[in-house]
This record gives C-alpha cells, sequence and structure tokens, in this order.
C-alpha cells in the first residue's frame, strides 16, 4: 500500500462547518438579553427601597413631632405649623421650627409640613415629591392631646 491509495481516516463534513461559532453567538445573545432583564430588575429595585427610605423618615419625623407634643401638652397650639398664634413658649416654637427644618431636608423634592390643633386633635401632615417617580407622597398622623 503506497501513500497514494491510503484513504483518509478523518471523516469529512461538509455542512457541519461554523455551527459551533452560530451556536456560540446564540448563547451570548441569550445571556446578553439575561443581563439586561437582571439590570432592569436591579434598578427597579433600587428605586423601590429609595421610595421607601422616604416613607419611613417620613413617618419617623411625623411621630418625633407627635411624641413631642404628647409630652408638652400644655404647649400644643405651640408646635402648628406653617403659624403659631399667641405661643407662649418660645421654646416650644424653636422645637417646631427645628422639626420643620429637618423635614425640610431629610426628605426629596418639594417638600411641606404643616400641624394643626383643632379640637383637641394633634394632625401632622407631611408632603413630597418622590426621587424617582416624581409622584406626590403624603403622610397624615393625628393624635389626641386633650388634658
Amino acid at each position: 500500500m503506497t501513500w497514494l491509495t491510503r484513504k483518509s481516516t478523518r471523516p469529512r463534513r461538509h455542512g457541519a462547518r461554523g455551527m459551533g461559532l452560530i451556536d456560540a453567538l446564540i448563547a451570548l445573545a441569550l445571556l446578553a438579553f439575561g443581563l439586561l432583564g437582571m439590570t432592569r430588575m436591579q434598578t427597579s429595585l433600587v428605586r423601590q427601597t429609595t421610595e421607601s427610605q422616604s416613607r419611613l423618615t417620613a413617618a419617623q419625623l411625623g411621630d418625633e413631632l407627635l411624641s413631642t407634643v404628647l409630652v408638652d401638652v400644655g404647649n400644643a397650639g405651640c408646635y402648628t405649623l406653617p403659624d403659631a398664634d399667641g405661643c407662649a413658649s418660645a421654646t416650644a416654637r424653636a422645637r417646631a421650627e427645628d422639626w420643620e427644618a429637618r423635614v425640610a431636608g431629610a426628605l426629596p423634592g418639594n417638600v411641606e409640613a404643616t400641624a394643626a390643633l383643632d379640637d383637641g386633635q394633634f394632625t401632622v401632615t407631611i408632603t413630597w415629591t418622590g426621587k424617582d417617580s416624581g409622584e406626590t407622597r403624603t403622610l397624615e398622623a393625628t393624635t389626641d392631646v386633650r388634658e
């Protein structure tokens, strides 16, 4: 048997050329779409966490003013915002104004904090604009301050 008559032992594949490359490209495309979906989900979770943090901060600040009024019931009228008519306690008024400034600094967007005393009910209302959504958010909390 000479080298001219010997048959090649390698099988010939005419139609399978480049299939590995096409398989790799399809896998890469699927991976890219999966990563894109995970990125969008992560962005949504961060946005929801930010909104949740703002709601929690507003609730804590509202509770803080209500608790302060409950401790100082005699000066409850001094804690009304934006104006306190006939407030005799400069300390109570300063606390209310300090609280209002902290609310404005702690929440995103346009922030408005009001507090009203009506027939023994003290109501705190905090309104702000959501950081990512741009929607208006409102917290309203009420307590009884009758002596």
